[in-house]
């Protein structure tokens, strides 16, 4: 017989904790960021789009599917950068660095025609 596998909250928490190489912890303070950031972009982009004189914006931000792609995109590049072999993980630090001032630039320029 095969045993259950129990999942709790506190063994997840215990987990990261054990977890002592810096680049994990990277990888998830890179994913909290990056969906605040996505959230935030989503939120000043809809309240941009209810001014129809801008047409600068991304016309798929009005698509049903786009915000659970977009909220989906953190965990594919958290995994992918997961993956990645310790000799390159200074490029991906890089790499994570680099999207998130990405994304810092892309909700200051949808701030701008937010508040026009």
């Amino acid at each position: 017989m095969k045993e259950k596998q129990i999942f709790s909250v506190k063994s997840i928490f215990q987990s990261l904790d054990n977890w002592k190489p810096e680049y994990y912890k990277f990888i998830i303070m890179f994913g909290i960021l990056f969906t605040i950031l996505q959230i935030s972009d989503l939120t000043t982009t809809h309240q941009a789009l209810k001014n129809s004189e801008i047409k600068e914006l991304n016309p798929l931000y009005n698509q049903a599917w786009f915000v659970p792609f977009k909220l989906t995109m953190v965990f594919l590049i958290m995994a992918v950068m997961y993956r990645i072999p310790a000799p390159n993980r200074r490029f991906a630090k890089r790499a994570m660095t680099g999207i998130i001032f990405m994304y810092v630039f892309i909700n200051m320029n949808n701030l701008y025609f937010a508040m026009k």
